[in-house]
């Protein structure tokens, strides 16, 4: 990871991700970290990290916890939040979400092609599945 991503990833983490964190432990009801794995995104898609990736994590969980049920699921099975940016090139067949062991890992081409990538919808619809 070059001087130029570093600096990207650090205005990211210092504009939004606070903000994100903060919506996001409220939303569940408890602290779930966001680990963001800096070093798997490319310079062009770092810029893509709030809209793309945060806002429609964001969204996803809030339908899951709106009602106690869903809350209670993700305190109960998520204890943390993993982030992995994969490139666009097939990033269709190779996206992956996966709960395991507590770990909720995101691994998509955030911003790429909208094929690349996790709509809210489907971050629901996989969590809902797998809770």
């Amino acid at each position: 990871m070059g001087l130029q991503e570093k600096r990207a990833a650090k205005s990211i983490e210092e504009q939004y991700l606070g903000d994100y964190q903060k919506e996001i432990n409220e939303i569940v009801g408890k602290e779930l970290p966001i680990n963001i794995n800096w070093d798997t995104f490319e310079l062009d898609f770092i810029k893509f990290v709030p809209s793309v990736c945060l806002q429609r994590l964001t969204d996803g969980l809030k339908e899951v916890c709106k009602d106690d049920m869903g809350q209670e699921a993700i305190q109960e099975s998520v204890n943390s939040i993993e982030v992995f940016c994969i490139p666009n090139e097939d990033a269709e067949a190779k996206k992956d979400l996966k709960l395991e062991n507590g770990v909720f890992s995101l691994t998509a081409c955030w911003g790429g092609h909208h094929s690349g990538y996790y709509t809210d919808l489907v971050i629901r619809e996989y969590l809902e599945n797998n809770l």
